[in-house]
């Protein structure tokens, strides 16, 4: 049975966000599938293009969030 893969599918498999059973399912079908594997390295080089970015609240507003959660 072929199974179709969407490409939020296969964002899900770049970000690490499916399963093993996902993982493994998704890594065999790219051996078989020549489209599906380019696919993967277009969406993949989409990525890798993106800048890193990590967020830092502010340290008042942690100090809010826990001035809050004392009440």
């Amino acid at each position: 049975m072929t199974h179709t893969y969407t490409d939020q599918q296969i964002i899900r498999f770049i970000y690490s966000e499916c399963d093993l059973f996902e993982k493994l399912e998704m890594e065999f079908a790219m051996e078989d599938d020549s489209t599906l594997l380019e696919t993967y390295h277009e969406l993949k080089e989409g990525f890798d293009a993106l800048p890193r970015v990590t967020f830092s609240p502010r340290k008042s507003s942690i100090d809010a969030i826990l001035a809050y959660s004392c009440r």
